[in-house]
């Protein structure tokens, strides 16, 4: 049956799952990458990440004439990083990637214990990036010392699923050997080159002076300041913007 539509769509619009289409748009049809069960999905679709209506993944919308679209490009591997999901197995790392509020004094996050740990990585591998308020939690592991040292956080910031932004935690005693911007990179490539989105963003505390030299060590261009924009932790802060579009990754593909 067909979803009901919203007084703001016109009557010639449908909506699925937040993203709307034409009602004379054509489907292309495959199969889940995950399940192998069929699937279909309108023509606009093509490329970006939908929940399978048959099992609890995401996968990419196939190309048209693609018999099987094509899982999310994960785990994310860099130089010395593996970006994976989170596992039950981490939660002692978890913890020591924020052992104290000084080690998360710029973030919204706060410490953690083991049992709160475990508890935070049970309810997230239940979320979907897809839903709404949806976040992609991954473990930055090291694999050389097959330990944890980092959480990314990722979550779309548009209905039609082209912009991503990002938030990024590392273990105190893994700062300054470049994990940071080295993760950052990792995503960059996550996003641009694995789902073809048009804009990845990361904000963060205007007095995080270490969060904003691996920001733009990544690559990011700093876009501007909010002032007192967000209310964390019993005051309100300013927050820098930092971006990069696709069309900057393209460049510097070119020139390289």
């Amino acid at each position: 049956m067909w979803p009901a539509v919203p007084r703001w769509l016109s009557v010639d619009k449908q909506e699925f799952d937040g993203q709307c289409w034409r009602m004379d748009e054509p489907f292309v049809d495959s199969s889940c990458p995950y399940c192998s069960q069929p699937l279909s999905f309108p023509r606009s679709f093509i490329g970006t990440l939908q929940e399978c209506p048959n099992c609890p993944e995401v996968l990419i919308v196939a190309e048209e004439g693609a018999e099987v679209g094509r899982k999310l490009p994960i785990p994310i591997q860099t130089s010395r990083l593996v970006l994976r999901p989170l596992r039950g197995a981490d939660a002692e790392d978890l913890v020591e990637i924020m052992p104290d509020e000084a080690s998360v004094q710029y973030t919204a996050s706060g410490a953690l214990d083991v049992e709160q740990a475990q508890d935070w990585i049970e309810r997230a591998a239940r979320v979907l990036i897809t839903q709404p308020g949806g976040i992609l939690s991954l473990a930055a592991e090291l694999p050389e010392a097959n330990r944890v040292i980092g959480l990314m956080s990722i979550f779309f910031l548009d209905e039609a699923r082209k912009q991503i932004g990002f938030t990024l935690i590392i273990a105190p005693g893994n700062r300054k050997q470049g994990f940071g911007s080295e993760a950052t990179g990792g995503v960059l490539k996550f996003a641009f080159e694995g789902l073809n989105l048009h804009r990845v963003t990361a904000e963060c505390d205007s007095r995080n002076a270490a969060a904003r030299r691996l920001l733009e060590k990544a690559g990011l261009r700093r876009e501007g300041e909010s002032v007192q924009s967000r209310f964390q932790k019993g005051e309100w802060i300013n927050e820098t913007r930092y971006a990069a579009l696709l069309t900057d990754a393209l460049q510097v593909s070119n020139r390289s």
